[in-house]
């Protein structure tokens, strides 16, 4: 017995084209699409969370740590620079700096470093609250997706 919410979840593709319809039967585990049941609220971090699971943020934590670590053994650093504040960051520390990040695309402005602003015509507390200016920053400067030590540049697409 199928309720409503079940049928929901269900992506259906139909053709009438025969040359798109497949003469031997398909199972359901054949099926092409989403097969993840939502809930009714909508929240949007449930669709997020498909995409950026603990495993995705573990990778990411780890790759813009590797980053960092390659960033230092070969830069010449001067004493004041911002990099030495450095700490390896984890797995909520991502997640906050990627929910400013995304959040910036809601609060709008047109200088960055104006949502860490104290001045009360420009203030959005939030940000400070959750992350300050410079760890964003280092954040920023060191968030990496990808190994540089085995990425191939020749597999990279071509441009035409």
């Amino acid at each position: 017995m199928n309720s409503d919410s079940e049928n929901e979840c269900l992506i259906e593709e139909e053709s009438s084209d025969e040359e798109f319809s497949s003469s031997e039967s398909e199972s359901e585990d054949d099926c092409l699409g989403i097969k993840v049941c939502l809930g009714d609220s909508g929240d949007p971090l449930e669709y997020f969370n498909l995409f950026f699971d603990e495993e995705m943020f573990l990778f990411i934590v780890s790759e813009t740590n590797r980053y960092a670590e390659s960033f230092f053994e070969d830069a010449e650093l001067t004493p004041a620079s911002r990099a030495l504040k450095w700490k390896n960051t984890d797995i909520g520390e991502m997640k906050r700096f990627l929910s400013l990040l995304l959040l910036q695309g809601v609060v709008q402005k047109p200088v960055e470093k104006w949502f860490w602003s104290k001045r009360p015509i420009l203030s959005t507390p939030f940000f400070g609250k959750i992350m300050s200016e410079m760890r964003y920053g280092l954040l920023m400067k060191f968030l990496h997706f990808e190994n540089n030590d085995v990425f191939d540049k020749e597999s990279k697409a071509k441009e035409n």
